[in-house]
């Protein structure tokens, strides 16, 4: 996939016609594939690059001065899943105050136009320009190019949107955002060395290094599987701050995976959560926490088995 960015000072003209949606696209959810889905069919039809334009850095990093602003899928992961959708083209807008005050029209002329886009599709939703005027009306009204919306797409008779995961993430809800994503919440980084106290007592933990700001699961003990040495394995995670015996003061994420015993330091890893098992809790010696792990483990490998049989 090549992705190429947008400076309206600098600006870059693609030379291929493309069919692409637009939109800021934080998980990549079933509403956003739906605009992808429509974008591929146009350009198989049209003979056009499917293509994606979104921005950067976050909207409300310039809009509201915020900084650090946790997202479901940050840009590389957003790119790796847009690539594996069978978007070619993705479209970083250098989106900065000068463009945060183009009008509208404007933004068609500056932004849009250089892009060749033959069909732009959006959401009913979409807004853009100087204080959001843009909408899908005055997309319409342009000349450069056509333009087509995709209608409010809902699950459990409730509007899908980045919100509502984030929101369904905070709770530890993880399999109702699977439903509303299209797949599990995942988490990507590198493990970083720790103090090894779980590899004392018979459970070595991969602790991650995120890459990029994620939404923060609810703090628990979580059924997961880890992506690591080209495999996903079984795994139980935990999110919180070990009470019992290696206590962080800052929020930890680190995972146990099943039938695995290499060392993995430094190594990319992907954290796929699946169910949320239990509350994070303070145990009085090592015996019952080991206790409690060989549970959640049996319980991991009955969900495992079952998924599988299903």
């Amino acid at each position: 996939m090549e992705i190429l960015r947008f400076n309206i000072h600098t600006p870059i003209e693609c030379r291929e016609r493309i069919t692409a949606c637009i939109g800021y696209f934080d998980g990549l959810h079933l509403g956003h594939q739906q605009l992808v889905k429509r974008v591929l069919e146009i350009a198989e039809k049209t003979h056009t690059i499917p293509a994606l334009i979104t921005f950067d850095p976050d909207p409300w990093v310039v809009l509201k001065k915020l900084h650090n602003i946790p997202h479901i899928t940050p840009m590389k992961h957003r790119q790796d899943i847009g690539a594996k959708l069978g978007i070619q083209k993705w479209i970083i807008l250098d989106f900065q105050k000068d463009m945060a005050q183009l009008s509208y029209e404007q933004f068609h002329e500056l932004v849009l136009k250089p892009l060749h886009i033959e069909t732009l599709v959006c959401g009913y939703d979409f807004h853009y320009a100087n204080r959001g005027e843009g909408s899908v009306k005055t997309l319409q009204a342009q000349h450069f190019f056509k333009v087509e919306v995709v209608e409010e797409i809902a699950s459990a008779n409730e509007k899908i949107s980045s919100t509502r995961i984030e929101q369904s993430i905070k709770r530890g809800e993880m399999e109702e955002t699977a439903d509303i994503m299209g797949r599990f919440y995942e988490m990507r980084g590198i493990v970083k060395s720790g103090n090894r106290v779980g590899r004392k007592y018979g459970f070595p933990t991969a602790n991650l290094k995120t890459q990029g700001e994620y939404i923060m699961p609810k703090q628990g003990v979580y059924i997961g599987s880890v992506f690591v040495l080209d495999t996903w394995w079984m795994a139980i995670i935990n999110v919180g701050h070990n009470p019992s015996f290696n206590y962080q003061q800052n929020t930890s994420i680190e995972a146990y995976l099943l039938d695995f015993d290499k060392m993995i330091y430094d190594k990319t890893v992907t954290f796929r959560f699946h169910r949320f098992l239990r509350e994070e809790q303070k145990f009085a010696g090592m015996q019952e926490l080991k206790e409690q792990l060989l549970k959640d483990c049996d319980r991991a490998r009955n969900y495992f088995r079952k998924r599988k049989e299903g």
